[in-house]
């Protein structure tokens, strides 16, 4: 049972709520929300107004920030091997670790893309959110779906109707 938070917005509360009703680890810290990922990664979510903002985190830095910080690490850490061993075995290893940090954010960079991509389509399709609207969701109606949903499929058939003509046997 997902428990209520005592926020001064009523958005965030049902947006928390309806996360851990799908097993996300999320965080209440009173004018925002957090999603916890693995590899110290998070996602801070702020509502103002009629907008969701979407920060994702590498441990306590934003996500730049985070891959800037691992970046300047690395590079230092190599060039100081460098500079006291010289193309010792010792160089290379910090060479590779530096490869694998980055490495490390480039998976971290995965996990909150993906992460607020979800968070996006949960807010666009739930109609937990809408609800609580004040203004009317500016969506496509059920008939506009199924007439784009048709249109679409039509051109996508078409495309690859003509992929197939193009192709030379």
């Amino acid at each position: 049972m997902a428990l209520s938070m005592d926020s001064l917005d009523p958005d965030l509360d049902l947006l928390r709520n309806e996360l851990l009703r799908l097993d996300y680890v999320v965080v209440d810290h009173g004018e925002h929300i957090c999603v916890r990922l693995p590899l110290l990664s998070s996602v801070v979510i702020r509502h103002s107004e009629d907008r969701f903002r979407f920060v994702p985190q590498f441990g306590p830095l934003r996500r730049s920030g985070g891959l800037l910080f691992t970046s300047g690490v690395s590079t230092v850490a190599v060039a100081g091997a460098t500079f006291a061993f010289g193309a010792a075995p010792l160089t290379l290893l910090v060479a590779f670790l530096g490869v694998v940090a980055l490495a490390h954010d480039a998976c971290r960079f995965i996990l909150t893309e993906g992460c607020l991509t979800r968070l996006q389509q949960l807010i666009a399709s739930s109609g937990v959110l809408s609800s609580r609207s004040k203004a009317p969701p500016q969506g496509l109606s059920g008939s506009q779906r199924a007439m784009l949903s048709e249109r679409l499929s039509g051109t996508l058939l078409d495309q690859r109707v003509a992929d197939q003509s193009s192709v030379v046997r």
